[in-house]
């Protein structure tokens, strides 16, 4: 469980592109469960204490400071550099375009930033744009089903295929890798991320603040999206 008396660091890559949903929702589901939701204003001290603190930071695929586009809502400017964000402790990739190149300079900032990490987490394809850098190599991973069908029926798994794609979950914990499957899995995975991480009251309030029941991994009511389905 996280020492609530601590601020942790959370990191998100924003990309061109990305699916909106894959960083609002575990972003903003994790959030319900820190002091931006419990204020003393409201709550007991007691209570207060045990909700996180979080210092949130938004990092440009490009490392400057642009405003970048999803595939809705209003433009997102990052708020550091690879330069100037903090030592990480956790970071969420949501899923853009699997084909888009990072730089060299992103790749290295995110293998440094994984060195340190308690968690990475992705987000339908982030996964796949993750394979790129290696730091997905050998790892059991889940992405967006219908984009690895997609990218398996137009010959170019072999960009992927050193990840261990699991196709029958909604989201898989490897290690420190917290992947998920398609968009709204993302959800589930943040919800998961906040039962192990966080106070079991703040979790039942926030879930109940949030009106939200949680899926587990399994069983996974898309899966049939890649059964029988061989990639290669």
């Amino acid at each position: 469980m996280i020492d609530s008396t601590t601020p942790i660091e959370f990191g998100v890559l924003l990309t061109p592109d990305h699916q909106w949903l894959d960083a609002a929702g575990p972003v903003d589901y994790i959030n319900q469960h820190s002091q931006v939701l419990f204020k003393p204003a409201y709550f007991p001290e007691a209570l207060v204490k045990k909700a996180a603190i979080i210092n949130w930071h938004y990092i440009s695929y490009a490392g400057d400071l642009k405003p970048i586009q999803a595939t809705s809502g209003p433009l997102q400017p990052p708020s550091t550099t690879f330069k100037d964000c903090p030592a990480l402790d956790y970071l969420i990739v949501p899923g853009p375009d699997p084909f888009l190149e990072l730089s060299p300079e992103c790749i290295a900032f995110l293998k440094t930033q994984y060195a340190g990490l308690k968690a990475l987490l992705t987000v339908c394809t982030g996964s796949m744009l993750l394979a790129q850098t290696g730091l997905l190599d050998g790892v059991h991973a889940a992405t967006n089903k219908s984009g690895l069908r997609f990218v398996t029926e137009k010959g170019a798994f072999e960009r992927f295929n050193k990840v261990k794609w699991v196709t029958n979950k909604r989201f898989v914990i490897d290690g420190k890798v917290w992947s998920a499957a398609g968009v709204t899995a993302g959800l589930d995975l943040g919800a998961e991320f906040a039962r192990v991480h966080f106070d079991p009251e703040i979790v039942k309030l926030a879930k109940e603040a949030s009106e939200y029941v949680p899926r587990g991994a399994e069983p996974d009511p898309y899966a049939y999206l890649l059964e029988g389905f061989e990639l290669k």
